[in-house]
């Protein structure tokens, strides 16, 4: 007999324990669709102030005048960004999520960055003077908060540390981190609408 009024299946709701290791597994393997997914390095901003900006092109590309965005690199007006990862502590675990943001350097500083970067040795340079140029949380948090990128040695990506005690993600660095159900929250306030999909299924 065929039933018209079947209840349709909610999503069984995940522990905490079960939402943290696959936020921060490498290479989670989605239940739904079997895609991999790095959720820990997954969410990347856009530069503030830039809606819609176009896709990356190579980093030589800097040298130029105008606005442009690379993978590492980007011009915005009199602005000079680098981009970093961003990194919160995960709650009841060893590991983090490193958010994908960009930072704002002195004209001095990023030259002298991106040559130690080209060179590999960007570690040497100890802490950068930086401006956090994305707005977290993307509604109500502060614009151009104060920090410091920690240059990392080989070329890798920098990481951003917030130094400004007021900004909402200054305590979650600095003092333990968030819980998995925090930074899911904090996904779906940046828009990793996509991410979260896979990460519940």
């Amino acid at each position: 007999m065929l039933k018209l009024f079947r209840r349709t299946k909610r999503p069984k709701a995940l522990s905490e324990a079960e939402l943290a290791r696959r936020l921060t597994a490498s290479g989670y393997r989605c239940a739904c669709c079997d895609e991999v997914l790095d959720a820990a390095y997954a969410v990347r901003l856009r530069p503030f102030g830039w809606a819609h900006p176009p896709a990356p092109e190579p980093d030589s590309a800097i040298e130029r005048m105008g606005d442009v965005i690379t993978e590492r690199y980007a011009r915005r007006g009199r602005d000079l960004l680098v981009r970093a990862h961003l990194p919160i502590p995960v709650k009841g675990t060893d590991d983090h999520v490193f958010l994908g943001v960009w930072a704002s350097l002195s004209t001095g500083d990023f030259a002298r960055f991106r040559s130690a970067q080209g060179r590999g040795d960007a570690d040497r340079l100890g802490d950068i003077l930086a401006w956090l140029y994305c707005r977290i949380p993307t509604a109500s948090g502060p614009v151009l908060s104060k920090g410091v990128v920690v240059p990392v040695a080989g070329g890798a990506v920098p990481v951003y540390w917030i130094t400004d005690e007021k900004h909402p993600l200054f305590a979650a660095q600095q003092d333990g981190g968030l819980s998995a159900q925090e930074i899911v929250t904090l996904y779906e306030d940046l828009g990793a609408t996509d991410v979260l999909s896979h990460l519940r299924a």
